[in-house]
């Protein structure tokens, strides 16, 4: 099963997206097939789910059921902000893990739309600045002074396809081979956000909608800015651009029991790719990132509650934060062996390096203190419902920021 979260970075304004995945499972020598269609808006800081759609359609009845302390498992969250694509992240997954000999072949597709102006409350980025072409004065401040910190001018839609391969090792001991393919354009969402935003009284002129009445619709710029100079600049579209790979291994070190709690450790490491030329330094680092994540559950009758702690070390970081922390906690209620609730809350520090920004803090010296959001750490609180008959599987979720 796969389950992805399209956008969870913490900034203002409504964005809009949808995640498709097909995921082809050999279990017990026969295939499985899902499908997964997400829909969801964030409407100041309230990601809101419009619609989740789940489809399985297997060949055989092979159990979905865990162990007494694992089930249908956690929501498995990776973060699409666009400036986060060429690192390594984690996300949470079930303790248990593929028994020796099956496999699984996933295909997926997650959508991201992004719009950040950082200088949109002093509107020196308007559609005027951005026809012309954006050079690092227009980061500046009134007087013309450099802005100590990140200055953000992201008007963005993300594809992130990725094609996985898992297999069981041994019963509890489990490979995964990623590999990405990213495409940043235009898009075409700007205007469904923007009319939403109208029509629940949200003005695209002000903070609350991002300042996008500012900019041209359907357009694509990245622009990120560190210290007055200029890290990332992009108006040129790219399509189907290969990422760098990763690999992981999930070894389930206990099943637990009646009193103990069920272990299991993930070790994740995405290779580096020097070949960072043209368009390819938008989707690659460079450089070799590794993460872990320590996940417990233990199972209370129908109740199973996840943790999860873990954290990424970022090998080349170009000039963002070095590392990048992650807890997570999901609690799972069993109807049925194969019917499921869960309600989880994740949390990922910011991949812009930290700063004494509070989180309500308006004006200070650095930009991270005028927007906080860019400093603070993401989190979330979910809820879904998970639900497999036979050939059929279907879960529906709730995202709240």
């Amino acid at each position: 099963m796969i389950y992805c979260d399209k956008f969870l970075h913490k900034l203002k304004g409504i964005t809009l997206g949808f995640i498709f995945t097909v995921v082809v499972a050999k279990i017990q020598g026969y295939p499985r097939y899902l499908c997964f269609l997400f829909i969801y808006m964030k409407i100041k800081g309230l990601l809101k789910l419009l619609s989740a759609f789940i489809i399985s359609i297997a060949w055989n009845n092979s159990a979905q059921a865990g162990s007494i302390n694992s089930g249908l498992g956690p929501l498995e969250i990776r973060p699409q902000f666009i400036v986060s694509q060429p690192f390594l992240a984690m996300t949470p997954e079930n303790s248990s893990t593929l028994k020796g000999g099956e496999s699984k072949l996933s295909v997926g597709i997650e959508i991201a739309n992004t719009f950040v102006n950082t200088q949109g409350p002093t509107e020196q980025i308007t559609k005027k600045e951005v026809a012309r072409g954006l050079t690092k004065e227009d980061f500046y401040d009134k007087n013309g002074d450099a802005i100590k910190g990140y200055s953000l001018y992201l008007d963005a839609e993300t594809k992130r396809k990725n094609l996985k391969y898992n297999y069981g090792i041994s019963d509890s001991l489990e490979f995964k081979l990623e590999i990405p393919f990213l495409s940043f354009d235009g898009g075409f969402m700007d205007s469904n956000i923007e009319s939403v935003h109208s029509l629940i009284g949200i003005s695209n002129f002000k903070q609350g909608g991002a300042y996008r009445a500012l900019s041209e619709r359907n357009k694509y710029d990245y622009y990120v800015v560190k210290d007055g100079e200029i890290v990332y600049a992009s108006n040129q579209i790219i399509y189907n651009v290969r990422g760098e790979p990763s690999m992981g291994l999930k070894w389930n070190l206990s099943e637990g029991g009646n009193v103990m709690p069920a272990v299991t450790l993930k070790l994740s490491y995405k290779f580096a790719n020097s070949d960072r030329s043209g368009e390819q330094k938008l989707v690659r680092s460079g450089g070799v990132d590794w993460g872990h994540y320590l996940i417990l559950s233990k199972g209370f009758d129908k109740w199973i509650v996840y943790f999860g702690d873990g954290k990424t070390r970022i090998g080349e970081n170009l000039g963002f934060a070095s590392s990048m922390s992650h807890q997570f906690m999901s609690l799972e209620y069993r109807i049925e062996e194969e019917v499921s609730f869960v309600f989880q809350s994740v949390s990922q520090s910011s991949i812009f390096q930290e700063t004494a920004a509070s989180p309500r803090s308006t004006s200070g010296e650095n930009q991270e203190q005028r927007n906080s959001n860019l400093s603070v750490s993401t989190s979330v609180s979910a809820f879904g419902y998970k639900f497999v008959s036979g050939p059929i599987f279907w879960e529906t979720g709730f995202v709240q920021d």
